[in-house]
């Protein structure tokens, strides 16, 4: 009986120390998620543009992505400036946008392009990063939380 806490208190130091690593493997694997869904939007986005021939701000009010950015052109802000609203968070953004106010259709599918290929280049170093580093912070949770019981004991 006199064990019981003892055991009790290092099941919840490992507990606690295992939710802290899958915590942190948890927030790569949000940000996998997050520029595999923008690559899927950018690839409709350009579709509606080359098909469809509809302007810009149609084109962002179809998407649940950009949908905040068409609400910014609407109001008369730049594209830079509308595509703030958007919940977006990735390298050359600010690019990206200042290439959507290019005067033909197809100087914008090219940047819509090139965008495109960074954000791709982001995923894929967000997948070898949540492979390398996500078993690693599990291994460090479980680590650390049998490290804290030895020395408790």
């Amino acid at each position: 009986m006199r064990y019981c806490p003892k055991i009790l208190g290092a099941a919840m130091v490992m507990t606690a120390s295992l939710t802290l690593g899958l915590a942190a493997r948890r927030r790569l694997a949000d940000r996998v998620r997050e520029l595999d869904g923008l690559r899927w939007e950018l690839g409709r986005l350009r579709a509606r543009m080359a098909g469809c021939a509809m302007s810009l701000e149609d084109c962002f009010a179809q998407s649940e992505l950009f949908a905040p950015a068409a609400e910014g052109l609407r109001l008369g802000e730049t594209a830079a400036e509308a595509l703030a609203r958007c919940a977006i968070e990735t390298q050359g953004l600010a690019l990206f946008a200042s290439g959507l106010e290019a005067e033909t259709l197809e100087g914008q599918l090219r940047n819509l392009d090139l965008f495109a290929e960074t954000v791709a280049a982001s995923a894929a170093s967000a997948k070898e990063e949540l492979d390398k580093k996500g078993r690693l912070y599990l291994g460090l949770g479980a680590l650390s939380g049998a490290a804290v019981c030895v020395v408790l004991a």
